[in-house]
């Protein structure tokens, strides 16, 4: 804990140098939080974002947990992360595109993510995948981005074009038409 690898100290610098405060979507790699008991790995996410949240301040930027997989992806262990941190400079992202596994569960996260949710980015949503599927082609997004407009979330929305084999800009059309 405490070190940062060079790519990530270049990040930094370069949103120092640029003077522009920018808000860091942060995931863990799965082996972070594969030891100790819960408790354990709250202690060990917050001593984490804690450490990230200080460094983002001195650029004047702010954190936000990234539900990108394993333990530290689900959102009820980043609430209590969160919480346990003091949520000033945190929040949370959600990607839909990271959530398949909780889709019969999305009415029940969203108001336990809704205080510190920053930003949500959509996808198509299958429960059994393609884990990328454009807007408008899931069986179960509408009813997901219907829960997020009826709970007054009013934050950004985002869109991936998260494909690698097509050009972005019809990747991005594809999801906005199906929007």
């Amino acid at each position: 804990l405490g070190r940062l690898s060079d790519a990530n100290q270049d990040v930094l610098k370069a949103v120092n140098q640029a003077g522009r405060p920018v808000e860091f979507w942060v995931g863990f790699h799965a082996n972070v939080f594969t030891d100790g008991d819960d408790a354990a790995r709250v202690a060990r996410g917050v001593a984490w974002v804690s450490f990230l949240r200080d460094l983002a301040k001195a650029t004047g930027s702010s954190i936000s947990l990234y539900n990108h997989g394993d333990w530290f992806g689900e959102p009820e262990n980043q609430v209590k992360i969160i919480t346990a941190a003091g949520p000033s400079g945190l929040g949370m992202t959600y990607n839909f595109h990271h959530a398949h596994h909780q889709i019969g569960r999305f009415a029940t996260l969203l108001p336990i993510m809704l205080p510190y949710l920053k930003a949500v980015v959509l996808n198509g949503m299958n429960p059994d995948g393609p884990k990328i599927l454009p807007i408008g082609e899931g069986t179960h997004e509408l009813g997901m981005i219907r829960l997020l407009v009826a709970s007054g979330y009013q934050g950004p929305l985002g869109i991936l074009g998260h494909v690698e084999d097509e050009d972005a800009e019809k990747v991005l059309r594809r999801n906005l038409a199906g929007l």
